[in-house]
């Protein structure tokens, strides 16, 4: 990431724009129950937020930051396969602390992951993708962009591709708001004290690191899929353990 130079990148050819405006807009339609009002509705604004979310990513100078390589079939199936399995390895350090640290002292949280193995395969396979598109459509594409832009405003440096230090800058808050959404869900499996709360905004946090800086480098597709593959774990090898 050089910051003199002009962003005029754009992201290697992982997807078209209306192929990802359409996988947000089902996500969307997913997210929410069957109904002839709200789902038309939550189908409409994800995929406005899918097409905003890109317009943002490039106002903010990120394109320019990714890192291109191999074009063509080897990209489509290698780098999808290198963030998946990098997802998977978030998702097992998670749940390691989860069952080893958080358990013996929130029995709850055993009991949290437990409820997954109760609902079909189906039903796990549509909330890993809701929360994959969602998440990172929000907290990634949405925020960690608005960020940079302002930040890159801010200090007068619009046309240039964000310097290091502003996108470490961007990938910590964006990872902080990401992790802090997630105290209510906890909050309802027991008592939030002190360390409870440290530790799942630790967990958490250092999830969003990751899946930031696997969108500033490889962009908003790869990061989906990081993100998929740390709900992997969490959601059907999970209850197993």
């Amino acid at each position: 990431m050089h910051e003199d130079r002009v962003s005029a990148v754009a992201e290697p050819p992982q997807f078209s724009t209306w192929a990802f405006v359409a996988a947000c807009a089902i996500a969307g339609a997913l997210a929410v129950s069957l109904d002839a009002v709200a789902s038309p509705v939550s189908t409409l604004v994800a995929g406005l937020f899918g097409f905003l979310g890109l317009r943002l990513w490039r106002w903010s100078g990120l394109s320019g930051s990714l890192k291109t390589g191999a074009s063509g079939r080897f990209e489509r199936v290698v780098w999808p396969a290198a963030s998946l399995g990098l997802g998977l390895l978030v998702g097992l350090l998670l749940l390691g602390v989860i069952r080893l640290a958080i358990e013996p002292n929130v029995p709850a949280a055993g009991a949290r992951i437990a409820e997954a193995a109760a609902l079909p395969v189906w039903r796990r396979v549509v909330i890993i993708y809701v929360a994959a598109v969602g998440e990172e459509l929000v907290f990634r594409l949405i925020l960690l962009s608005v960020v940079t832009g302002v930040t890159m405003r801010f200090l007068r440096r619009a046309n240039c591709v964000p310097s290091r230090g502003v996108v470490w800058g961007s990938i910590g808050l964006s990872a902080f708001v990401f992790a802090a959404v997630h105290l209510p869900a906890w909050s309802a499996v027991g008592p939030l004290s002190f360390g409870l709360a440290l530790t799942v905004m630790t967990l958490n946090g250092l999830g969003g690191v990751v899946f930031g800086y696997v969108f500033v480098n490889r962009g908003i597709v790869a990061a989906m899929w990081a993100h998929a593959g740390a709900d992997c774990v969490i959601q059907p090898i999970g209850p197993l353990t």
